[in-house]
């Protein structure tokens, strides 16, 4: 049976757990993840993980923030007035918010906390930070 390789095209259903066990994404409530091992759209670590599979497998595989995510950087967290956001519409923890960063480009940052008349604002990725464990199951190669 063939096994998947750098370069290869595969499509995989993965689920990602905290190390308690506590599942913080999946893609099995929906289409599976679809990519081409080697050019990066996987972080460098679940694509290390995942060469060597044959289909049907599925492995566990344990990501650190620095092989993951990153680190959390609290510089990457402010607070601005509610004015400042494009949109006055739905200002809710959790939702994503386009901003003008300290560069002039637009970054996406999640809102973590409302308060009556300003947002903290969060650009760090939400798994930043986090230890994951990713459970991936090798559906197809070619």
């Amino acid at each position: 049976m063939k096994t998947v390789q750098m370069g290869d095209r595969a499509k995989i259903h993965y689920t990602i757990k905290l190390p308690s066990g506590e599942v913080i994404g999946t893609s099995k409530t929906g289409l599976p993840l679809e990519f081409t091992l080697g050019k990066g759209k996987l972080i460098k670590k679940l694509e290390e993980g995942i060469v060597g599979m044959e289909v049907g497998e599925t492995r566990t595989i344990a990501v650190t923030p620095q092989e993951g995510y990153g680190v959390r950087d609290e510089s990457r967290v402010i607070t601005v007035k509610k004015e400042e956001l494009p949109t006055q519409e739905d200002i809710a923890v959790g939702r994503t918010v386009q901003y003008m960063g300290e560069s002039g480009n637009m970054v996406n940052m999640i809102i973590a906390q409302v308060h009556d008349d300003a947002v903290t604002l969060d650009a760090n990725h939400p798994f930043a930070g986090k230890d994951l464990v990713f459970e991936v199951a090798l559906l197809v190669v070619y």
